[in-house]
């Protein structure tokens, strides 16, 4: 087992995702008991959690997909067993990008968690209390992840610097993830396209901050479950909805500001940039993003202002308390240090481009008179970019038409454009020529040695930078609380406004929440952004319906519809406006939902085992709080076991409470309403008619009823290419069928109605 120091220590900062997580599972009695710590490093915020899994391990793998990890630490267990394995096959399924690293179980000390965590932990900005610290599992995850932090990735944080956050699972609205792509609710496979809308967040995300953007995936993903966070979330949204003019003011500022988390981590790590083991330009690198923050954050400090005379025109408690957030002292005193050190012209010399001396702007983003050897480093530098002009300038004369180029690739370079590069002659001192098509690129070695020089003068004057900025960062470093808020303030600024735009954008109406559902003209949210829709109704209530049976017609719209509920029931939880004419929830604390018939190669299972398996996880950890939507189930086997299975499946439900909507073609499921007749209830969509003009059509409109329309299969299969004959010979058969299966029925009524008539004349 590798140790500490052994581990990779590669810059986790240049990553695509930033989160360390632990993992500590208990033993014997407590088995299930999972204790998680996860370290964002880009916004230095510590997330902890404690809760109890069930065997199939839902709840772990729904957050753990949350956070998209970059390495896991769990307990090296030398004896093998099946929840361990269980829990690597999940890891290496749900985290197929993170390192998975084990390390001794001692490192998962609770004490040891509790005493660093007390030692690094900002209360002002954290919710840990005494009833955190007694969770023994999530104690001890925390002390093996700083430490990991600590020895594998040079990661130490500043004393009272780290945001920590207890997550209470039992606010919160869990979704299994097949859920989030069986729903639309992300793209998981394949990277989103600017402009096209394929899922739910497509819908709604208009965020201009990456702080935003994660914000809102959050939301949509777990929702709260909580009424009180729910409306007061609705209310910020309702009020920037009702106020187009301070939504679209605020969306201003907002797009101009940069993503402070990465600033903040700066002040919360005391070695951000003295990692030795750092290549030469990844810590140039490193600089330079630490000089681009620095002035985002005076950018930032100088937006707080407007933003803080915006939130002034609205009496909503969200925006009156966060607006003396943004009057804080302490941000006065941040504003200070940072325009004594950033230079006032850092903005418009920014702006100005390819200007031979202003050309970095990040080297001469920190003002003069800081740092004599700063001041002296740039002088060196402008005086060489000087001598660079004259000489190209002196070249000129010898090439007619070159001109000096810069790139980040080749430094300063000539560029000679010409219609014929190929015939064009260069003096033989030109080296390293390249040749496009109107163009010719090409340098000197007099030139080459003046890049050299430049990159050493670059260096020196990034290095004096670094030192003044990390004495900049020592002094911020006490008012840090408030540069937390400030973040968390224009994270959410940036959420509720993306909700709002949408809403504004869309018909929608302010949900309720009460002990029913009910959705008046309902439409689906992704749809609706497409084309226009045909509204429908929902109604599940636990004393007159919970259980709905759907049946209908193959594409008349029972996948459609049931997806629509289960999304509307999303948009209401996570508190934004949903597109219906009136609407009222019940807030659930799981989603499930078993859609779709696909085999799955990897696990060498077949499509009916796909579903059982499902099903299997949904009536194992749905309770009376869940929303489940179930679409043909067991149709890929025979139908009278597919309806045996069913029928099984559903009582199962029944007896669990949970609110369900059953989308099947076995007909005969019909018959459960008269079993249960204040539970389940049946609707049904209408079958294909023909319309005037002789274009066979789908209402898509939701009936109440069994389904009793005509052989729809065969009416779908004639609108194809599919050979008549073999058409009209299915239909005969089909109608064959269907007559001797209700003489059946009929001959088996005779026969209960004879055997009743025989006992009683037996009993006269």
């Amino acid at each position: 087992m590798p140790s500490f120091n052994e581990m990779s220590s590669s810059n986790v900062f240049f990553q695509a995702t930033n989160s360390l997580i632990a993992l500590f599972e208990g033993k014997g009695s407590d088995r299930g008991q999972i204790g998680m710590a996860t370290f964002d490093l880009k916004s230095s915020e510590l997330i902890l959690c404690q809760f109890v899994d069930t065997s199939s391990y839902s709840l772990l793998k729904i957050r753990l997909s949350l956070c998209e990890p970059l390495e896991v630490i769990l307990p090296d267990d030398k004896e093998k067993s099946s929840s361990k394995a269980l829990i690597m096959d999940l890891l290496q399924d749900t985290c197929k990008r993170a390192n998975i690293i084990p390390i001794q179980r001692k490192c998962f000390n609770d004490a040891l968690g509790i005493e660093l965590l007390k030692k690094i932990f900002l209360e002002e900005c954290s919710n840990l209390d005494a009833s955190v610290f007694q969770k023994y599992f999530c104690m001890g995850a925390a002390a093996a992840l700083i430490k990991y932090a600590e020895n594998a990735h040079n990661i130490f944080c500043a004393q009272n610097s780290l945001k920590c956050t207890y997550v209470a699972m039992e606010d919160s609205c869990m979704i299994d993830v097949s859920s989030w792509k069986s729903l639309d609710l992300i793209q998981i496979d394949s990277k989103p396209k600017k402009g096209v809308i394929n899922s739910l967040f497509d819908v709604l995300n208009s965020c201009v901050t990456p702080g935003g953007t994660k914000t809102l995936r959050s939301y949509l993903l777990q929702p709260s479950a909580n009424c009180e966070i729910i409306n007061k979330r609705l209310d910020i949204v309702q009020e920037l909805v009702l106020n187009q003019s301070m939504c679209d003011k605020i969306r201003t500022v907002l797009s101009s500001l940069s993503d402070l988390q990465y600033m903040i981590s700066m002040c919360s790590y005391t070695n951000f940039s003295n990692n030795n083991n750092l290549g030469k330009e990844d810590s140039k690198r490193i600089i330079r993003n630490k000089i681009g923050q620095a002035v985002s954050l005076k950018n930032m400090l100088d937006a707080v202002e407007k933003l803080s005379f915006i939130m002034s025109q609205s009496s909503l408690p969200f925006f009156v308390e966060n607006r003396m957030k943004l009057t804080d002292c302490r941000l006065s005193k941040i504003s200070e240090i940072v325009n004594k050190i950033i230079s006032t012209e850092v903005n418009s010399r920014k702006r100005k481009g390819y200007a031979p001396i202003a050309r970095d702007y990040a080297l001469f983003a920190v003002a003069e008179k800081q740092n004599v050897l700063l001041d002296m480093a740039r002088r060196v530098y402008q005086e060489l970019v000087e001598r660079v002009m004259e000489y190209a300038e002196h070249e000129r004369e010898e090439i007619s038409g070159a001109q000096i180029n810069y790139s980040q690739s080749r430094g300063y370079h000539f560029c000679l454009h010409t219609k014929d590069p190929y015939s064009a002659r260069l003096p033989n001192y030109c080296i390293q020529i390249v040749q496009n098509k109107s163009s010719i690129t090409f340098t000197t070695r007099d030139l080459i040695k003046y890049n050299d020089r430049l990159i050493q003068s670059e260096s020196e004057v990034l290095q004096m930078s670094n030192l003044v900025l990390d004495q900049m960062i020592m002094n911020i470093r006490t008012f840090l609380p408030s540069l937390y808020q400030c973040a968390e303030l224009i994270s959410l600024l940036d959420c509720y406004t993306s909700i709002a735009c949408y809403s504004n954008k869309t018909k929608t109406v302010r949900p309720s929440f009460s002990n029913h559902i009910e959705i008046i003209d309902g439409r689906h949210p992704i749809l609706d952004c497409r084309s226009d829709v045909v509204p429908n109704n929902t109604f599940l209530s636990r004393k007159d319906g919970r259980f709905v049976i759907i049946a209908g017609p193959n594409m008349s719209g029972k996948s459609t519809y049931m997806r629509q509920v289960c999304l509307l029931q999303i948009m209401a939880q996570m508190g934004c406006l949903v597109p219906a004419e009136s609407a009222t929830f019940i807030p659930m604390t799981r989603i499930f939902s078993r859609v779709g018939h696909n085999d799955d190669l990897v696990r060498n299972l077949s499509g009916f085992s796909v579903e059982m398996s499902e099903m299997a996880t949904i009536l194992q950890n749905a309770n009376q709080n869940s929303l489940i939507i179930i679409d043909e189930l067991a149709r890929s086997t025979s139908t009278e076991e597919g309806i045996g299975i069913c029928y099984a499946i559903c009582e199962r439900i029944l007896s669990i409470g949970a609110f369900t909507l059953f989308a099947t073609h076995f007909l005969d499921m019909a018959q459960l309403e008269i079993n249960y007749p204040e539970i389940v209830k049946n609707y049904h969509f209408s079958s294909m008619k023909l319309n005037e003009n002789d274009i066979d059509t789908t209402p898509h409109k939701l009936c109440k009823g069994p389904y009793q329309g005509p052989l729809y299969g065969l009416d779908l299969a004639a609108m194809t290419t599919f050979p008549e004959k073999i058409i009209k010979d299915a239909e005969r058969l089909a109608i064959r069928l269907k007559a001797t299966k209700e003489t059946s029925k009929l001959g088996l009524n005779n026969t209960f109605e004879t055997l009743e008539n025989f006992e009683t004349n037996k009993t006269i």
